[in-house]
């Protein structure tokens, strides 16, 4: 299934980059040859009025052959006006820009389709911060809908308007069991942190206290609680919610005694060791939550979101290059090969449909900007050889420029296969 993914993947990334080629270069009347998908031999293929149409052994690229692309098929019966370089050099340079173009237009088109159709954890308030601003005004379990009349979808929404606040109260919309309310919150600034805050735990899930599928040899049923036992202090600390119980562990060393209330009748349960006690409710959570909701961004959101995760990726692909080029982050660790591609793509499908074609969008957003970079062999170095021809009034020679991308092009096959090679090593590790 990864393989099928993964070829798949391909298929569209690759088919919609030639495509963008393709339908630029018949825009302008240049006459196309052929449109492969792949290298090497040809297993399948079709003759068109003027284009052949074919997949070929190799599926990790793909081409668009045009006339007079290497300047050197001048025999043919192919107009001198249809060769790709009897054509301006910006008019070159457009149809080298469109397959990179039609990458980034494919990314931005799924994060919209993605975040106009997902459902949305709405964020809850899992617990106040003592004596902090929110406190008396929020509630446990509030579900945030919007901010100063801005929707609520994501996490940096939230923090990203408190900071944006500078200290102005901030109206939260908020749903309720009587309804939806709109309630006041001033945002203090904490010098240590510098940063504002309103003394809340936003999470997608808020917990309860009480006890729900204890394992009955874990550090609290030994101690004698059991399911709907409800805990409600640490060594007689009252405790309001699962997060301070956590954070209250964190201060102690050593035994603690957890009691819980069971009907009319408090239980003490005594710990030996409170980082124990900790780890165990970490990673189990044996606790009620209060239910998880989700809504729908809609269209107008979709286009907004889509966009800010499509600049989120050509942000993290701008920092991924600046630390290659700095030292900071090692190629080998940075890039992917087509078998960590296609792993990571098998997982994200595993995951959900909506995480594996974000990583799809991603894929895009790599290839395309990618292939811009002035490399020989990519359509960057193409774009700046037409660039170069456009400012200098001639052309390149045909036979250096054509040892340039012959050049570029084997580099670029020694690279993938060592990263390839380096992907396959870690897989059988």
């Amino acid at each position: 299934m990864t393989v099928l993914v993964f070829l798949g993947s391909l298929l569209v990334l690759i088919g919609i980059h030639e495509a963008g080629h393709f339908l630029a270069a018949k825009a302008f009347g240049v006459y196309v040859i052929e449109f492969a998908f792949g290298f090497g031999p040809q297993l399948v293929s079709h003759k068109g009025k003027e284009t052949r149409y074919s997949i070929r052994l190799v599926p990790f690229g793909g081409y668009v052959r045009m006339a007079g692309e290497d300047r050197r098929d001048e025999g043919t019966d192919i107009p001198e006006e249809r060769r790709l370089y009897s054509k301006p050099a910006m008019v070159r340079a457009a149809i080298s820009l469109a397959g990179p173009a039609m990458n980034l237009i494919l990314s931005i088109l799924i994060t919209i389709v993605v975040m106009w159709s997902y459902s949305f954890p709405v964020f809850q308030v899992a617990a106040l911060v003592p004596d902090g601003p929110s406190v008396e005004i929020l509630q446990p379990g509030d579900r945030i809908l919007a901010i100063d009349g801005h929707d609520v979808y994501l996490y940096e929404h939230i923090t990203d308007a408190i900071q944006a606040s500078g200290g102005d109260s901030l109206d939260f919309s908020v749903r309720r069991e009587n309804g939806i309310e709109l309630v006041k919150v001033q945002p203090e600034y904490v010098e240590e942190e510098e940063r504002y805050v309103v003394g809340v735990y936003f999470e997608t899930v808020a917990y309860t206290t009480e006890i729900v599928g204890l394992d009955p040899v874990s550090t609290l049923g030994r101690g004698g609680l059991r399911d709907g036992d409800v805990i409600v202090s640490l060594n007689g600390m009252p405790i309001a919610d699962p997060i301070h119980l956590l954070l209250a562990l964190a201060e102690r060393r050593g035994p603690v005694t957890v009691t819980a209330q069971r009907g009319a009748e408090q239980i003490d349960a005594w710990a030996a060791d409170s980082e124990t006690l900790a780890e165990e409710l970490s990673e189990t959570v044996p606790f009620a939550d209060l239910g998880v909701t989700t809504r729908h961004a809609g269209l107008a959101n979709g286009v907004v979101l889509g966009a800010g995760q499509f600049a989120g990726y050509v942000t993290a692909l701008a920092d991924a290059f600046g630390g290659i080029v700095t030292g900071r982050l090692s190629v080998s660790e940075t890039i992917q090969g087509p078998v960590g591609i296609a792993r990571t793509l098998g997982e994200g499908l595993r995951i959900g449909p909506e995480y594996f074609f974000m990583l799809l969008a991603f894929l895009s957003t790599n290839f395309g900007l990618l292939n811009l970079f002035p490399i020989p062999g990519l359509d960057g170095s193409r774009i700046a050889f037409a660039l170069y021809e456009r400012i200098r009034g001639r052309p390149i020679p045909v036979e250096r420029e054509g040892m340039i991308h012959a050049i570029g092009f084997i580099v670029l096959i020694a690279v993938m296969i060592l990263i390839t090679f380096k992907d396959l090593v870690s897989l059988f590790r």
